[in-house]
């Protein structure tokens, strides 16, 4: 499922720990329900690396940011709904390694970002509600 609007709530504990399992890789009930917002919302605020770009020339993307928690690449992008969407709705992805990241950005600027999301990043969708 595809992360739509940012929430922050307030993480507790227990919210934190099913997060870093889903991070790393097991799997678990409660892993498999965690929201996208707190997931993005964890990753934007626990990542060990960062990296952005902001395609003013794309008509499908407004921002992409990529994010590395724990060996793990993550990226949140703001997609425009049309041409007259300005700042885009977040959508989260997982699994989006830096060499995937990179070639991303890469075509993008010479070809078309939107064309290169699909080929690098769409198909990395969160397991997450």
């Amino acid at each position: 499922m595809i992360y739509k609007h940012f929430k922050i709530n307030n993480m507790k504990k227990t919210v934190s720990i099913t997060l870093l399992l889903f991070v790393v890789g097991i799997t678990t009930v409660s892993a498999q329900n965690t929201s996208c917002g707190e997931l993005a919302q964890f990753v934007s605020k626990n990542y060990n690396r960062k990296d952005e770009v902001n395609p003013i020339t794309s008509t499908m993307i407004k921002k992409a940011i990529w994010y590395e928690y724990d060996n793990n690449g993550f990226v949140i992008a703001y997609i425009k709904e049309n041409d007259y969407d300005w700042n885009g709705n977040p959508y989260i992805f997982c699994g989006v390694s830096y060499d995937r990241w990179w070639k991303f950005k890469s075509e993008g600027i010479y070809d078309s970002y939107g064309k290169a999301f699909h080929k690098y990043i769409m198909n990395y969708t969160c397991n997450c509600n």
